[in-house]
């Protein structure tokens, strides 16, 4: 019985130190992030959209999407990706910088409570550059935003599932192939204006409450 008793005792130590809390979110979250970005992913993509290209492994549901949006199913949260059309047009026909850590500056949720810039070795082999942003939407409720020079990537999760999140969010950006030839070469200005409409219902769709992310999107170049 004593025997019993100690290892209850034992277990609960392990799991309140495993356990994530307001005070120390930020901290794992990083930690789970500078894992996700080494962590051994898949060379092959599943999922091909025309446009972009992705691995997506069997735990991830999709909800819903088009050419150049899609909407997952991470743990219960709705995680959307976005195709950053307006970027990768106005890169090619206006210019960026031949860095890539140039972003376009973005956000997703308000009360922004990290930010970390780095670089992942994707899928395909390629160096990308990123920008990872952390909010504190609420008390238990945090957003995450993953942003690279062509994909925004956005979810909203539980204080208790946030680090899971990040890793499955991180895989699937890291085994992205987006074609932006084919982006350019699809998009007119008028198909432009569609892509915002499309791309807009899908954030209010996911997001209804939030207006940072109507904000990203209406901002985004004409």
């Amino acid at each position: 019985m004593r025997k019993k008793f100690w290892l209850i005792i034992g277990i609960s130590f392990l799991l309140a130190g495993c356990s994530v809390t307001r005070s120390n979110v930020k901290e794992l979250a990083s930690k789970q992030l500078d894992d996700a970005v080494t962590a051994e992913i898949c060379s092959s993509v599943n999922i091909n959209k025309g446009l972009i290209s992705y691995y997506l492994e069997p735990s991830i549901g999709r909800i819903s999407g088009n050419k150049s949006n899609s909407v997952f199913k991470i743990d219960g949260y709705e995680v959307v990706l976005n195709i950053d059309v307006s970027s990768v047009i106005t890169t090619k026909y206006y210019g960026g910088g031949t860095n890539e850590q140039d972003f376009r500056d973005i956000d997703a949720f308000p009360n922004q409570i990290d930010e970390v810039t780095g670089s992942f070795l994707s899928g395909s082999g390629i160096i990308k550059d990123f920008r990872y942003r952390l909010y504190r939407v609420s008390d238990n409720e945090y957003g995450i935003l993953l942003q690279t020079s062509n994909l925004i990537m956005v979810g909203k999760t539980g204080r208790g599932d946030v680090l899971d999140v990040i890793r499955k969010m991180m895989s699937i950006l890291r085994t992205c192939r987006v074609d932006e030839e084919k982006i350019i070469s699809t998009y007119s200005k008028k198909e432009l204006i569609n892509y915002k409409k499309e791309t807009l219902d899908i954030f209010q769709k996911t997001y209804p409450e939030n207006g940072s992310l109507q904000d990203m999107i209406s901002d985004s170049s004409n």
